[in-house]
């Protein structure tokens, strides 16, 4: 009689482990989803956007630093060009 109520009581277990996986499985899928359009809406995020949600102090500091300095790619161009000098 032991061995029947094993056999019931391990179904009943293992049916319900792979319920309780489905059920959680879904449960991820659903988050995924929700954090791939999140992300997919900054993506689409435009600076004129940010500008307007972010206030100046949370910018990165490297973001305030090249605004402030105004710089460009021809910024560090002569400073290159002096190293290149050297190693020839």
């Amino acid at each position: 009689m032991s061995f029947v109520s094993g056999i019931v009581v391990g179904l009943m277990v293992g049916i319900g482990l792979v319920f309780g996986f489905a059920h959680y499985s879904s449960i991820r899928s659903k988050q995924r989803s929700r954090l791939a359009t999140i992300v997919a809406a900054f993506a689409r995020m435009t600076l004129e956007d940010s500008r307007k949600i972010f206030p100046g102090n949370y910018y990165p500091s490297w973001v305030v630093f090249t605004q402030r300095l105004k710089l460009s790619v021809y910024t560090g161009f002569p400073f290159l060009l002096c190293i290149s000098n050297l190693h020839a």
